[in-house]
């Protein structure tokens, strides 16, 4: 028997009865040009698009050198193929800057006569470090460095990504920008001369997404970061994850180190992602044979459905959140460690080792506590409470939570042959479903589980801290109250559009009715 003792026993509840879950809904139609225009993104294209780019012959493509140049030709004659329009100097795909650099520009005309005037813009960097040395390469000087990764990896998606919009018919609503920009490993100069020199004007950019090293998909996580530079990035892009299935590791991570900064600091809400770093950074040995192909295409399609989705709705694309700038990890953890306070609703500790002891063992008793005023002593064995059996320790949480007051609790007493029973006045309200939340004005329309009560419904179902609840019962809310007031209308039955790092899904919870109270229920 294990001598930890758990002491304190929330005063959050609920009964419940039964508990499930279920698949996501299916996402929303869509035509079968859009379906096309997805199954175009291959993992064997994206392959070949690397290997490209990280030829020999192109000798690193280093900015402002031979390798360079070719790889922006080679880019040019790419969506010049496409039948793309060219969106950099007058007439050409190249924007020219000193000295020798090149971006690399196209743009897809939406379809809208009014909301083609919006722009997305899509982006990777070329750029690498060409042989090395000069502070850029950290292998040896003098071998190439392909950098098939760093960022033959992006350029290629942002490829994949414009020949799949091609295919769309009608195009969507809104423009889209194919960037490729030069000299990002020497100070993001390309981005940057960009936003000083823009070929479209900058007040019609809303939003912009930067594909940084996204050839090394490991365990299926992906890193996003920028998520809070606009309001609902997160759920906009977990929504276009059900059939991709990745693990969305949202950063609040924002660092000038890389294309979508020069955008956020034009306020410009942006998103960025990669799949990680490694051992062959900036090495000769970040060659195309290692990159994750498979993973590639998931990552690609994923972002394919995001900017679809960013250019076609109705709705404006979110709108510039200020607060980023003030946010790091630090502020994250601050916020996501202040959990709410639980009152201690009977007063007892015990021996956590209920499956072993076919209750729990009750260590002490607070003075002047529900449980000292029921007459429940240490030495008590609790079996049943609230007419549940204890199992399990967490079946003594759920029931003690969820019980309405008073409540019965079964005792056997040491040196006793009979069963005792007890009727306890318990301290607090009970709530139905087991779960606290926060709410955060970076992701409107969720609320953000703080907290989930052992052996409760949510429990049962998998809910943890830090899940979303994006709906109830089919249905957004706008803000908490509303969420609120949705919860209060589900009596035995609550079904929630789930949200677990990226990933959604559909749990339903059945209890016996019992009024919420604000931030829990």
């Amino acid at each position: 028997m294990r001598s930890r003792l758990r002491f304190v026993l929330p005063a959050v509840a609920w009964i419940w009865v039964a508990v499930g879950w279920a698949a996501p809904l299916p996402a929303a139609e869509k035509n079968s040009s859009y379906q096309a225009a997805l199954e175009s993104i291959r993992a064997e294209d994206l392959g070949h698009q690397v290997e490209q780019l990280a030829d020999p012959d192109m000798e690193g493509r280093e900015a402002g050198t031979r390798g360079g140049r070719a790889a922006a030709d080679y880019l040019a004659d790419q969506y010049a193929k496409l039948a793309l329009r060219g969106a950099g100097d007058p007439g050409e795909f190249l924007q020219a800057f000193a000295p020798n650099l090149h971006n690399v520009l196209a743009m897809l005309e939406g379809g809208d006569p009014k909301l083609r005037n919006e722009v997305i813009v899509v982006g990777a960097h070329y750029d690498h470090v060409g042989y090395g040395g000069r502070g850029l390469g950290l292998g040896p000087y003098g071998y190439v460095h392909p950098g098939a990764d760093d960022n033959a990896s992006g350029t290629s998606a942002v490829l994949e990504l414009a020949q799949a919009f091609t295919r769309l018919s009608p195009p969507p609503k809104r423009s889209v920008l194919f960037a490729a920009w030069d000299a990002e490993e020497k100070g993001m100069l390309g981005s940057k001369h960009w936003i000083s020199h823009p070929t479209v004007p900058l007040d019609r950019i809303v939003a912009a997404v930067n594909l940084d090293m996204v050839g090394r998909l490991r365990d299926d996580r992906l890193t996003v970061i920028g998520s809070r530079t606009g309001y609902g990035w997160r759920r906009l892009l977990s929504g276009q994850n059900d059939d991709v299935g990745l693990q969305l590791d949202f950063t609040w991570l924002l660092k000038p180190n890389a294309d979508h900064y020069p955008f956020f600091d034009r306020n410009i809400p942006v998103l960025m992602v990669h799949t990680g770093m490694h051992s062959d950074y900036h090495c000769p040995s970040d060659v195309p044979q290692r990159i994750n192909r498979t993973g590639m295409k998931q990552v690609t399609r994923l972002l394919f459905g995001l900017l679809y989705e960013l250019a076609d709705r109705p709705e404006s694309p979110p709108k510039y959140r200020a607060a980023a700038r003030y946010e790091s990890p630090d502020t994250e953890k601050k916020i996501v460690t202040e959990r709410p306070g639980m009152i201690d609703r009977l007063g007892v500790g015990w021996v956590e080792d209920a499956a072993a002891t076919g209750g729990v063992l009750v260590a002490s008793v607070q003075n002047d506590s529900p449980a000292e005023r029921a007459g429940i002593r240490p030495g008590d064995l609790i079996v049943r409470f609230a007419d549940q059996a204890i199992r399990s320790d967490d079946d003594f949480f759920g029931a003690v939570a969820a019980a309405r007051s008073p409540a019965v609790a079964v005792v056997r007493r040491p040196h006793e042959k009979d069963t005792l029973r007890r009727s306890v006045a318990l301290q607090g309200e009970p709530l139905r479903w087991g779960i606290f939340w926060r709410v955060d004005d970076a992701e409107p329309g969720a609320v953000i589980l703080t907290r989930v009560v052992p052996g409760s419904p949510a429990a049962r179902v998998g809910l943890s801290a830090g899940d979303r609840i994006y709906q109830v019962a089919g249905r957004d809310f706008p803000d908490e109250t509303k969420f609120e007031k949705l919860v209060n209308d589900s009596s035995t039955a609550l079904q929630l559009l789930v949200e677990h790092q990226g990933r959604q899904r559909i749990v339903v919870l059945r209890a016996i009715q019992a009024a919420p109270t604000r931030r829990a229920a």
